[in-house]
């Protein structure tokens, strides 16, 4: 009788059971799908963005430099002059450029007798016109005291081009390097030194000179 009774509560225990978690499952059912309508219903927010019109030709690419200096050039074995120029630069890339130079000075006689009588001077103008290619090196900055700091760049230029040297156009190769420190977004201060090589006739042989050229200038970009 006992056994009978135990079995009949235990399957009215087991029934109870499977009944709760039958409402329990669809409860959490039902309250999923509640919270799932109520995003769906849910207004969706637009972003407000007001778009302007881009003119391609308002981007200040700043690719171009040009630039004035001043400096001395010592030509080999005769004298050292002041040497004025101007150049233009064409920034191909971060680290490419292409550089035209103009410059002139005023030759001055050598001191020396042996000289005199090897070297007669017709023109006393000394005129120098070349394009370089350069190359940056060491691009970074140099800060000056704690509140300044400018970026600058080192580099390395080669060129050729013509030499009016005594009356003679001469073919001129040229190499140095620079050193540029951007001061703001449209100037520079430019630092060079470059060696300028080409034939002239000393004691009535063709001799190669060594034309040493040191210049500081400041160029403006646009």
């Amino acid at each position: 009788m006992e056994s009978r009774i135990s079995r009949i509560l235990l399957k009215i225990g087991t029934c109870v059971l499977l009944a709760g978690m039958s409402v329990g499952s669809y409860g959490e059912e039902t309250s999923e799908r509640k919270s799932t309508e109520a995003m769906n219903s849910a207004p969706i927010i637009e972003p407000f963005i007001v778009r302007t019109d881009l003119d391609e030709s308002d981007i200040n690419t700043e690719n171009f430099e040009l630039g004035v200096y001043v400096g001395q050039i010592s030509i080999e074995e005769l004298t050292t002059i002041p040497l004025y120029g101007v150049s233009a630069t064409f920034h191909a890339t971060e680290d490419l450029f292409l550089e035209a130079n103009y410059a002139i000075g005023t030759l001055e006689e050598p001191n020396s007798s042996t000289l005199n009588q090897s070297l007669t001077f017709t023109d006393d103008a000394l005129v120098m016109y070349n394009l370089s290619l350069g190359f940056n090196v060491f691009p970074g900055e140099v800060f000056l005291g704690k509140d300044w700091a400018f970026n600058s760049a080192l580099y390395l230029i080669a060129g050729a081009g013509i030499t009016q040297f005594n009356g003679k156009d001469e073919f001129t190769v040229n190499v140095g390097m620079g050193y540029r420190i951007i001061l703001t977004d449209w100037m520079a201060f430019h630092v060079d030194f470059r060696n300028h090589m080409f034939s002239r006739e000393v004691a009535q042989t063709d001799k190669k000179s060594q034309n040493l050229d040191f210049h500081t200038g400041v160029t403006f970009f646009f």
